[in-house]
């Protein structure tokens, strides 16, 4: 009988929290700080980096995993993925520390426009693992938006 209960129970949980929860807004994201590399090779490079973002919903959350790809201008630049738990409060910055590993090709074609301070069209897509308490749903990352390294890397 309880398990019985329990199976009709968690679906009708799951539905108040998820409707409890609202509507929510995505965040806005803000830069990339703090990029570094362990060791970089022409055939294997690896960059780690922090994206910084705002959080515009009043309550906070947690990201488990996050994984996706990124495009300058229509060209795939890299992959990245983040692995690390992080806490977001609500109505508050957040950082997201993530491997970046590039495609070197695409950035080093288009590195003369970059030097210049031109700006190019970003693109990510991607996805995250996104909860609150026990409960952690996949969210889909997409963010399209023109931008110059130096803005990216708050040289504004």
């Amino acid at each position: 009988m309880m398990k019985k209960f329990n199976l009709i129970a968690l679906p009708l949980l799951l539905v108040i929290f998820l409707s409890a929860c609202g509507h929510i807004r995505e965040p806005e994201f803000k830069g990339i700080k703090n990029v570094s590399t362990d060791h970089f090779s022409f055939r294997d490079p690896l960059l780690r980096l922090e994206l910084s973002y705002f959080n515009p919903n009043r309550s906070g959350l947690k990201i488990k995993y996050a994984e996706g790809d990124a495009w300058a201008d229509g060209e795939f630049i890299g992959h990245f993925t983040m692995d690390t738990l992080v806490r977001i409060s609500g109505e508050s910055d957040f950082i997201l520390p993530v491997q970046f590993k590039p495609d070197l090709k695409p950035l080093l074609k288009n590195s003369l426009q970059t030097l210049l301070g031109q700006a190019a069209q970003l693109k990510i897509e991607g996805k995250a693992r996104v909860g609150k308490g026990m409960i952690y749903v996949n969210y889909p990352i997409r963010y399209e938006g023109k931008h110059s390294l130096s803005e990216l890397l708050g040289h504004r």
